[in-house]
């Protein structure tokens, strides 16, 4: 079957590798194959094939060849990480479309990317231009072959080429829903992208923290440390225990969003991922109606009594260097069981960060406002409790209506995963 997708799509590109540059004067004989490499559901795709669509019917020298990289075919992937690579893109997403030995990545609104495409369009049909793609299936093309340049959210070759008009303007393949910006009195102009990214950054970290696999291990240890004489070796423990949990936390995360990043625009994986949420959202919900002690049913009893056993002999321990050591080793290994108790927010909250098309500075600023939010129950919890010299009784509560707001927004953030992800491109 593959063999006989592969031979199909040959065929075609054969049909268009008439693209070297004709001699002066047979303009008028030309043929220009565009090439569209989308996904199956993407809206901003359509959009593109839309405007393609309309300059093809314009005129009759060109061909649209619209490449699912999420077919039954791997080759249309493979031609689709190539021009990737070849075009310089650091990071794979759809739509991308191919015109000669120019690319554009995304679609803009406004006609602007409908402007670019007939710009380069125009040019190949003047001057003519190799077949890029074509040359990646016959072997024909290196990288030297053009010499491209960023321009917004596309590409152009160095020296006069059509420049998609995409330096500036918003991205129509990660519009956000509300207006672009909106004024607050003494505020000012806010991106509402970015403050919707934001807004459910919290929302996540907030009700990944209250979690009952970590919170009992906090508990325990405030309980210790409220039983020594020394108030600095108290704070600077549990201090440690934080930082360690926070480090970790950022980690993995990181290394989780760059393995999404890495694989690019897969929507099995994306699906997955979905599914996962809705999963992990019923477990929550059931949780909250049959645990009503929001008790950790990750930890066995014995895995339970080790962890306090350590955890009592590293507090007490004479060295304080050895003991800090002890404490954030104690931590790591605790919130990597945690992360079985609730791992589906943090894949859920990359997947959504995957989605927005940001820089990598940004795209880690995120994770780590996504640390502080998770681990400010914590500290809050533990300051609390240095101050008032005892722990509070309201963790377990806490914990419990986390599993009820964390089951709503799983369900709801697996659905639209599923169903809608671009509504989840917020910047």
């Amino acid at each position: 079957m593959h063999a006989v997708a592969k031979l199909l799509v040959l065929v075609a590109l054969l049909s268009g590798w008439a693209l070297a540059p004709a001699p002066a004067g047979a303009e008028g004989s030309r043929s220009l194959r565009v090439y569209l490499f989308a996904q199956q559901g993407c809206p901003y795709c359509r959009s593109a094939a839309s405007d393609l669509s309309a300059l093809a019917a314009e005129d009759r020298r060109i061909s649209l060849v619209t490449l699912y990289i999420d077919g039954a075919s791997p080759h249309p992937a493979r031609w689709f990480e190539r021009s990737l690579a070849h075009f310089g893109h650091d990071q794979a997403a759809v739509p991308l479309v191919v015109i000669g030995d120019m690319s554009f990545l995304g679609h803009l609104s406004g006609g602007r990317s409908r402007a670019a495409y007939e710009r380069a369009i125009r040019q190949c049909l003047r001057d003519g231009c190799p077949d890029v793609v074509a040359g990646f299936a016959f072997g024909a093309l290196d990288r030297d072959d053009t010499q491209t340049v960023a321009a917004g959210h596309g590409s152009r070759p160095a020296g006069g080429g059509p420049d998609p008009g995409a330096g500036t303007g918003q991205r129509e393949g990660t519009a956000p829903a509300l207006p672009p910006t909106v004024r607050l009195p003494l505020v000012g102009d806010l991106d509402t992208a970015s403050l919707s990214l934001a807004a459910l950054t919290v929302v996540m970290a907030a009700v990944d923290g209250f979690n009952p696999c970590a919170m009992w291990v906090l508990v325990f240890l405030i309980g210790l440390l409220l039983g020594l004489d020394d108030r600095r070796r108290m704070w600077i423990l549990g201090g440690a225990f934080l930082f360690a949990t926070a480090a970790m936390y950022f980690a993995v995360m990181a290394a989780w969003l760059n393995l999404i990043l890495f694989l690019g625009a897969v929507a099995w994986l994306r699906a997955a991922i979905g599914v996962l949420a809705i999963g992990a959202g019923v477990l929550f919900l059931r949780e909250y109606w049959t645990q009503p002690d929001a008790a950790c049913r990750v930890t066995s009893p014995e895995q339970r009594s080790r962890v306090m056993a350590s955890m009592r002999a590293a507090v007490n321990g004479k060295n304080l260097v050895v003991s800090v050591v002890g404490i954030m080793t104690l931590a790591v290994a605790v919130n990597l069981i945690e992360l079985l108790c609730s791992a589906g927010i943090p894949a859920v909250y990359t997947q959504v960060l995957a989605l927005n098309d940001l820089p990598a500075v940004l795209h880690h600023a995120y994770l780590l406002l996504y640390v502080v939010v998770f681990l400010l129950d914590d500290a809050a919890i533990f300051v609390t409790a240095m101050v008032a010299l005892r722990v509070s009784g309201l963790t377990g509560q806490y914990a419990r209506f986390s599993h009820l707001i964390g089951g709503v927004v799983l369900l709801g953030l697996g659905a639209v995963l599923v169903l809608r992800p671009d509504l989840l491109a917020f910047a």
